[in-house]
């Protein structure tokens, strides 16, 4: 009996050694553009650019945690820019592999908007012709991790962020660019829950690798 624990304990750490991937502390770090699935996020979202705020939101987390040097987004688009490379969305090895030597990263941080969604509650004020509309925006994103040495993938996550807000429209028309406290339209609902996915798939992807 006792030998069959002590196999058990073998076996479950060499399982945990194998799948608990970790980034060593200080590694170059860039992060791509993140891609945007064919019918999952609205038009109108899609004009303001949700992939890149997105990924503007994932360099913002991961310099907070602190533990990475992040490359110079600038530096990254002129020198992709320059060599017509794909990094919107998903990457596959062969290209990972050419990015991370022309950055000299050693990972490669990308992914996609996987949805934003809009819901609507609101009511009518009888009488003088105006719509109150309480909006939710829900977005998720999913992010994946790649060693750009090997081209495998060592973490993906994701994160989920949700943000409310409150608009007026006249009846029959569009919704009013008009603030109620603190909320202005629609497009600051949408940034607040890409920022909060954001930030909960870096807490995600970090849990993984510490």
């Amino acid at each position: 009996m006792k030998k069959f624990f002590v196999t058990l304990i073998l076996v479950v750490g060499l399982c945990s050694t194998t799948f608990a991937a970790q980034i060593v502390e200080d590694a170059s770090i860039a992060i791509m553009d993140l891609g945007t699935h064919e019918g999952a996020v609205p038009h109108e979202i899609n004009i303001l650019n949700a992939g890149k705020a997105s990924s503007e939101y994932l360099i913002q987390r991961l310099f907070q945690v602190g533990k990475f040097n992040i490359m110079d987004r600038t530096l990254v688009e002129e020198k992709i820019n320059s060599a017509n490379l794909n990094t919107t969305g998903l990457i596959d090895p062969n290209t990972a592999k050419k990015i991370g030597e022309l950055l000299g990263a050693d990972y490669l941080v990308y992914g996609n908007v996987n949805d934003v969604t809009l819901s609507e509650t609101g009511a009518s004020t009888v009488g003088i012709g105006l719509d109150f509309s309480t909006v939710t925006v829900k977005a998720h994103l999913i992010v994946r991790v790649m060693d750009v040495e090997t081209g495998q993938i060592i973490g993906a996550a994701k994160g989920e962020g949700k943000s409310k807000g409150s608009f007026v429209r006249v009846k029959g028309g569009e919704f009013a660019t008009i603030s109620i406290g603190r909320t202005k339209v629609t497009q600051d609902s949408v940034h607040n829950a890409l920022q909060q996915a954001a930030f909960a798939t870096v807490d995600k992807l970090i849990k993984q690798f510490y």
